[in-house]
């Protein structure tokens, strides 16, 4: 073929082609990633979930939020800082309707039973805390204070489980008092509203509702040493916010009786 031959051109925009796709791709998966980590912080895989999580949130359960304009640095996106996320339990989508209102990554304590295998993958890229209610919790907790102290937000139900029916608001256990004091992070307490409510954590995931997440306040538990009076506090004023009846039955004692019997 001459070389003066137009059909060379074919060859040549191919292999530039090639190229210029070879040098864009890296950069536009680069540029994806870290737009997805920029999301809520920590890493591309959680930003990939909560992308998703916050579409569903809206679309399936028409999620609002009450309060959330004015929070400390801690809770803010883009914020700095150790803090601490308490709520109700209602159902099984409540993480993700916190972590939708609260723009930084939040690392969850939660109980193990209510981990569904199924769901593995999602607690290993949320760096699930499983708690188990025993001795074996010491080391737990210890994680989740070097979590908080080095500048990250820890999220807790202290109800310990989801509270079943709703509309009550069960006795908080005293971990998050301890962890509180411990790492004197300030606390954020949120009311979960409207949440579905079902027989199983995981069938919550497709049913579903209308649910608001409002902010109760931001508590500054540092100086309560006796961990039960800590939480007292902040049960008190979910109470108060939510004019919901006080249920004085353990969910986690519960259990424990029926795991037993």
């Amino acid at each position: 073929m001459p070389l003066d031959s137009p059909w060379l051109l074919v060859p040549v925009g191919v292999a530039l082609w090639v190229t210029a796709w070879m040098w864009a791709i890296p950069t536009v998966v680069a540029a994806i990633r870290d737009g997805l980590t920029a999301r809520i912080g920590e890493n591309w895989h959680a930003g990939l979930l909560d992308l998703v999580s916050r579409r569903y949130c809206r679309w399936i359960h028409g999620l609002e939020f009450v309060g959330f304009e004015d929070l400390p640095p801690p809770f803010r996106h883009g914020g700095t800082g150790g803090g601490i996320v308490v709520a109700n339990h209602a159902s099984g989508t409540d993480p993700l309707f916190v972590q939708a209102g609260v723009r930084r990554f939040i690392r969850w304590m939660m109980w193990a039973d209510m981990m569904e295998p199924r769901l593995d993958l999602v607690w290993r890229i949320a760096r699930i805390l499983p708690v188990r209610y025993g001795v074996e919790d010491a080391s737990i907790v210890r994680q989740a204070v070097r979590w908080v102290r080095d500048g990250n937000l820890l999220g807790v139900f202290a109800e310990g489980g989801i509270a079943r029916p709703p509309g009550e608001v069960r006795p908080f256990q005293p971990g998050v008092g301890l962890i509180a004091r411990l790492t004197k992070a300030p606390v954020l307490l949120l009311h979960i509203d409207g949440a579905p409510c079902t027989e199983s954590a995981f069938s919550a995931l497709i049913k579903p509702s209308r649910t608001a997440v409002s902010v109760v306040g931001v508590f500054d538990l540092a100086d309560e040493k006796d961990p039960a009076v800590a939480v007292h506090r902040l049960r008190d004023a979910l109470i108060a916010h939510t004019g919901w009846p006080a249920n004085d039955e353990s969910i986690v004692d519960r259990w424990r009786e029926d795991q037993t019997s």
